[in-house]
């Protein structure tokens, strides 16, 4: 009976240790430290590509709840599988600054059945002084009015950050740098 005990608490203490290893992972297959608030700033776009996009982007159509669907807009892409919605939806991108990479995704705090893949690409990010490896996908709490940084995958030769949501709120590509 004790050896049953012993197992069973070294299953629990395994299983914990996975989950602190793999809450402290960012983008990268390598483990990151958190990042301090006052550290992380939006990734900015290249001058050249903000010049020609202008300085705002908005789009929004109805998603399927059936079917699903792909809404995008810029570099930003959302796949949203069929039946993650409980109703067909009006589902928008908001760019409201197309100097960074950070957009508000709507309807605002629409939480989904099963995770939504949102794909961003930065191949016209200024990447001057930043490590391109640092960079992570975050979503903006209002209850700590700061950015949270999500569980995603950093591609570095498609220039791609992807993660999946399981609500909507307003998602950005940060740095540390």
């Amino acid at each position: 009976m004790f050896k049953s005990h012993k197992l069973k608490l070294m299953a629990v203490l395994l299983a914990l240790t996975a989950f602190a290893f793999i809450g402290l992972v960012g983008c990268s297959e390598m483990p990151t430290k958190p990042d301090e608030p006052n550290n992380t700033v939006l990734l900015k776009r290249n001058v050249a590509a903000y010049r020609v996009l202008g300085d705002a982007d908005y789009f929004e159509t109805v998603v399927s709840a059936e079917e699903g669907g792909v809404v995008s807009l810029h570099d930003v892409t959302i796949n949203f599988p069929p039946r993650a919605l409980s109703s067909d939806t009006l589902i928008s991108i908001d760019i409201p600054d197309l100097s960074v990479f950070a957009n508000n995704f709507g309807t605002d705090g629409l939480v989904f059945n099963v995770p939504v893949r949102v794909v961003m690409s930065y191949r016209d990010a200024d990447l001057s002084g930043v490590n391109e490896t640092s960079i992570k996908m975050a979503w903006y709490n209002d209850a700590t009015e700061g950015w949270d940084i999500i569980d995603c995958f950093l591609d570095l030769d498609n220039k791609t950050v992807t993660a999946d949501v399981m609500h909507f709120s307003a998602y950005a590509l940060i740095t540390d740098q």
